[in-house]
């Protein structure tokens, strides 16, 4: 089973297709002042929750809509807005988010009940302190846990494993992130 995210972080969380959708793009109506599309390329440098383990991949590319406003970040993913926080020096930023998935639902394995909260974190610099951004630089990781009194013990890899969706639970991954605007910001 596939858990949709961070290219929003943080629906904050690559080819996680799966867990990346929450990091991803912008609407004009968005807070703050926008300043632009950025085309993000996430490398994984750390991954406990198996090779390809809910769609991962080494390489991950997605677009993002970031906005500035007094002492905030939004990260604006097409989806979601997230609301970060930017540091006094209007460089550096820290963004959180945290969804339970019934991992269960839709076209999940059968099984007993079984949720896995996944909390997402990025923390990076932007290119510059002003309105006119070019680029930033994230460190971006997702660590998932069953919730309690979840029975998971089926989707990871092992003897009671029916359908292994990771090698270990709980688990994390990791990213470095790079990007470049690639859009103006939005009127």
């Amino acid at each position: 089973m596939r858990m949709l995210l961070l290219a929003s972080l943080l629906s904050v969380m690559p080819g996680l297709p799966a867990c990346v959708e929450a990091f991803g793009d912008q609407a004009a109506s968005g807070p703050g002042t926008a300043l632009g599309t950025f085309h993000v390329v996430g490398t994984q440098t750390g991954n406990t929750c198996g090779e390809g383990a809910l769609g991962a991949t080494r390489l991950w590319e997605f677009d993002v809509d970031l906005a500035r406003g007094d002492g905030a970040l939004f990260w604006d993913n097409g989806a979601s807005v997230i609301e970060g926080v930017l540091g006094e020096d209007q460089v550096s930023f820290s963004i959180e988010g945290r969804v339970v998935v019934d991992m269960r639902a839709g076209d999940g394995p059968p099984g007993p009940p079984c949720s896995v909260e996944r909390r997402d974190r990025a923390h990076g610099e932007l290119g510059d302190a002003g309105d006119d951004v070019a680029r930033f630089e994230a460190r971006l990781s997702y660590t998932f846990a069953p919730t309690a009194g979840s029975r998971c013990e089926d989707l990871v890899a092992g003897e009671l494993s029916v359908a292994p969706v990771f090698a270990a639970l709980p688990c994390g991954m990791d990213y470095e992130l790079s990007a470049k605007r690639s859009g103006p910001p939005l009127e």
